[in-house]
């Protein structure tokens, strides 16, 4: 019997598994391959500079299809589609990892680095 990966734990990881397939199977080899890329880009900066509490809530509300578009033009632009996460820590380990985390752990997990 073939094992098979586990099945992403999130809509956020499954999504993001998607993004990467798509990137590395060719489907999508620049970031003008993606629909209606001018505003998915400007979306795209406009969350990676937004703070992680905003960002995690409007990510959260976004359609499958928008937020793959998303994670694949992170996947162009920044070799992960992770990069939404970059600055949360916790973030990432609830809505990827699917973690709960303690409040306490939030605190350390999203201290500045030095």
């Amino acid at each position: 019997m073939v094992t098979t990966a586990a099945p992403p734990r999130t809509r956020f990881a499954s999504l993001a598994v998607r993004a990467r397939n798509i990137v590395d199977s060719g489907l999508c080899k620049a970031t003008t391959s993606v629909p209606d890329w001018l505003a998915r880009l400007d979306q795209l900066e406009h969350l990676t500079t937004a703070p992680a509490a905003d960002r995690r809530a409007t990510i959260a509300i976004l359609d499958d299809h928008i937020l793959c578009d998303l994670l694949v033009l992170s996947y162009l632009r920044h070799g992960t589609p992770y990069a939404l996460w970059v600055d949360t820590l916790a973030g990432f380990a609830e809505d990827i990892l699917g973690v709960a985390t303690w409040a306490q752990m939030h605190e350390l997990l999203d201290a500045p680095r030095r």
